[in-house]
C-alpha cells in the first residue's frame, strides 16, 4: 500500500503540471518547456521568435501574432508536434524553407505579412488544411504546391494584388488539388 501511495504522490502532480488544454501568454509562466502545448504570444512587440520557444517540443499551437517578426528561425522546422502555427500581422517577407518540416501543421496564418514569395518546401506539408495569405503579395505558388492535393481544405488570397494571369493560374494549380 505504501508504494502505491507513493507512486501515486509521484504521478499525481505531473498529470496536473501537463495540462494540454492551458494556454500559456508569458514565457516567465513557464516551469516546464515540455508542459508547454499552446503559447499564445500576441501583441507583445516581438522582433524575432523567442529561443525559448523552440526548447517547447510538445507545443501544438503557436500564436506569434501581431508582432514585428521579421524573420523565421530555421530551427521552427524542430517544433515537429506544432499543429497551428499564427503568423499573422508580422513583418516577415521570406518563409524559412525549414517549415516544410513540420508535418503535423494543419493550419498556418501569414496574412499582413510583406510576403512575395513561399518556399517550395511548404509543399510537402502533408496536413496542411488551412492556410491563409490575406493581404499578402503572394501572387503564385510553387509547383509543389500541387503536392498538397486532397488536404489543403482553405486557401484564403483575399487582398493580394493578383492580375487575371495570376488568379487564372492559381484557379488552374487549385483544380489539381
Amino acid at each position: 500500500m505504501k508504494k502505491i501511495f507513493t507512486l501515486l504522490l509521484l504521478i499525481v502532480p505531473a498529470l496536473l503540471w501537463a495540462q494540454e488544454d492551458r494556454v500559456y501568454k508569458n514565457l516567465s509562466e513557464v516551469k516546464d518547456p515540455l508542459a508547454v502545448y499552446q503559447l499564445k504570444l500576441t501583441h507583445k512587440r516581438l522582433k524575432k521568435v523567442p529561443p525559448e520557444v523552440l526548447t517547447f517540443k510538445n507545443l501544438r499551437v503557436l500564436d506569434l501574432g501581431k508582432n514585428r517578426i521579421v524573420t523565421l528561425p530555421p530551427e521552427i522546422g524542430d517544433l515537429s508536434s506544432l499543429e497551428v502555427l499564427n503568423l499573422q500581422r508580422n513583418h516577415l517577407t521570406s518563409v524559412t524553407p525549414e517549415i516544410g518540416r513540420l508535418k503535423q501543421l494543419k493550419r498556418l496564418d501569414l496574412s499582413r505579412n510583406p510576403l512575395l514569395e513561399l518556399p517550395d518546401e511548404m509543399g510537402t506539408l502533408d496536413s496542411l488544411q488551412t492556410l491563409v495569405l490575406w493581404s499578402t503579395g503572394i501572387v503564385s505558388f510553387p509547383p509543389t504546391f500541387v503536392a498538397l492535393d486532397s488536404h489543403l481544405k482553405l486557401l484564403d488570397m483575399r487582398v493580394c494584388p493578383m492580375n487575371y494571369d495570376d488568379q487564372q493560374a492559381i484557379d488552374d494549380l487549385c483544380l489539381q488539388l
